[in-house]
């Protein structure tokens, strides 16, 4: 029988093409995690009682337990590939072992004068077209940075996977489908100002891109992003717009799903940020100022409605109650 640490790469070897590679190397760390708290032992003696010494190892290791659902998830998908596709197990030993519950925490996004904050102090027109990028369209940083221009056409921007050409490298969405999403005409105008292929990336890092896919060194974790130190430059932006950082650029896209569900069915919202189902969308709508205010009308009409007086209404309490204190209609 073998052992864990052999199992995980038998699976990774077998099923690269179903991974990206970030997610490989989350494979490979939940594994080496596991060998690290339970021992590299063989996979027929693993047990249930281990995915609880699994768990509490990340949070010895002052681990959250987000990263420990996400490892212990990863554990046992490997284990189901061996039970249902190898045969090397008749049962999942991890199976049973439930995760961590995690409290989410409240969404949030960006305000629209914090927004146009960030595009005012951005250092150049790339970084002012990626912001307005994000905001109006709610694409990923990965197809922001791998747009180009074949992928505008009408007035509209299309998600579409590249191959690897004389202008392009090899690049597919992260929701694996294509989609169109409406351009506005500020961002249209924008984008005919910067002459690249790449809208958003400068001429000399485009031309270092093209020299390192011609030489085989192109990595996927430059093909996703191919500018460079791009957290590092989006925090710049931030500090020099409020002295310190507010947010992530995922936000953008966060705020614009907020905003799009104001007005627009949920299913159509969910075809412009690319989602694959309503419940994963969920977990990107905010919640803004007006929201509350909207709730507490809404809650104060119904009092009113079921005719609860107010404070300042005198209220007949003989009326009210009897004698013995019981209500009388």
């Amino acid at each position: 029988m073998i052992k864990a640490l052999t199992l995980c790469q038998i699976y990774l070897d077998e099923t690269w093409w179903n991974y990206a590679e970030e997610t490989r190397h989350t494979i490979q760390r939940a594994w080496r995690y596991f060998a690290t708290a339970c021992g590299n032992r063989q996979i027929d003696r693993i047990e249930p009682s281990d995915g609880e010494k699994y768990k509490g190892w990340h949070l010895k290791t002052h681990r959250s337990k987000t990263t420990a659902n996400i490892h212990l998830r990863s554990v046992s998908a490997t284990l189901n590939w061996a039970v249902q596709t190898k045969r090397l197990l008749r049962i999942n030993p991890l199976k049973a072992v439930r995760q961590f519950r995690v409290t989410r925490q409240p969404v949030r996004t960006y305000t629209d004068d914090q927004v146009v904050r960030m595009i005012r102090f951005a250092p150049s027109l790339q970084w002012q077209g990626i912001l307005l990028c994000a905001y109006t369209t709610g694409l990923r940083r990965g197809a922001i940075l791998n747009l180009t221009r074949d992928n505008i056409r009408k007035g509209y921007v299309y998600v579409e996977p590249k191959n690897n050409t004389a202008r392009t490298w090899e690049w597919e969405p992260k929701d694996k489908e294509q989609r169109k999403v409406p351009l506005v005409p500020i961002l249209t105008d924008l984008m005919e100002q910067l002459d690249t292929y790449y809208v958003f990336i400068p001429p000399a890092r485009y031309a270092r891109m093209l020299s390192l896919k011609d030489a085989g060194c192109l990595k996927e974790r430059q093909r996703k992003c191919p500018l460079e130190n791009f957290r590092r430059s989006f925090v710049g932006i931030q500090r020099r717009a409020f002295g310190q950082q507010i947010g992530d650029f995922h936000m953008l896209r966060k705020t614009f799903t907020t905003n799009m569900c104001n007005g627009l069915p949920e299913h159509f919202v969910m075809r412009l940020t690319g989602h694959s189902n309503l419940k994963t969308m969920t977990h990107y709508l905010g919640s803004r100022e007006s929201y509350f205010d909207m709730a507490r009308k809404i809650a104060l009409d119904g009092l009113k409605n079921g005719g609860i007086p107010c404070r300042n209404t005198p209220v007949d309490e003989t009326r009210a109650c009897g004698s013995d204190g019981r209500y009388q209609s």
